[in-house]
């Protein structure tokens, strides 16, 4: 077993090493054919407002083919980037909220976030649903916006601190934040970050256990 965590934190060194970049991939459709068409659909997942000089500026190695696109984009810049202009956005699991339907109700999604409605006596309340796990988040009326609820759904302050996390959590971490945190140390079956993120400790544990 300690001999495994080695290798772990071996494989992490290396990873360290590598781009941060978030591939994304998506189908084409009638709606989605062009490099404009691209932009907007990816603005129309992560914010409310128009955002997409700052995409442009972010995305890289954009590949068409006949039946999908495929870029890189780097989460940490651009999240900074909206951050540091006051912009509301989410870039947390792009591959699944720039589908064309992310932002609807009782979707059946694999190995994407649903949201779903759940009723209790005569109250109706929306949960966050991904594989086996439900978060409630608040209770359903006819005006509610997924998509806003989607874009605030973590509050961003930028902060420094050591984060403690399993190994093999550490693919994760870099997935939801684009980061890939200088190790300090091995304690416990578990690696010490220094680490600084838009997210508190407590978020980042939300989303490395709940997703």
């Amino acid at each position: 077993m300690k001999y495994l965590c080695l290798v772990c934190i071996f494989f992490i060194f290396y990873l360290k090493n590598l781009s941060a970049y978030q591939e994304i991939t998506i189908q084409k459709g009638s709606d989605l054919q062009n490099y404009q068409e691209l932009l907007e659909r990816i603005n129309n997942s992560i914010s409310e407002e128009d955002v997409i000089s700052s995409i442009e500026k972010n995305i890289y190695n954009i590949n068409f083919s006949s039946a999908q696109i495929s870029l890189n984009i780097d989460v940490d810049n651009l999240s900074s980037d909206l951050y540091s202009r006051k912009i509301d956005h989410n870039l947390l699991l792009l591959n699944c909220s720039i589908k064309k339907t992310f932002f609807k109700f009782n979707n059946k999604f694999e190995n994407c976030p649903n949201f779903i409605i759940k009723k209790y006596g005569n109250d109706s309340y929306i949960y966050l649903n991904y594989k086996k796990n439900y978060f409630r988040l608040l209770k359903f009326n006819e005006n509610i916006s997924l998509k806003a609820i989607w874009i605030n759904l973590l509050e961003k302050n930028k902060t420094s601190y050591q984060l403690s996390v399993n190994p093999t959590k550490y693919n994760k971490l870099e997935y939801f934040t684009g980061l890939k945190p200088k190790i300090l140390s091995y304690e416990q079956n578990n690696v010490i970050l220094e680490f600084e993120n838009f997210f508190n400790n407590k978020q980042i544990n939300f989303l490395i256990n709940f997703f």
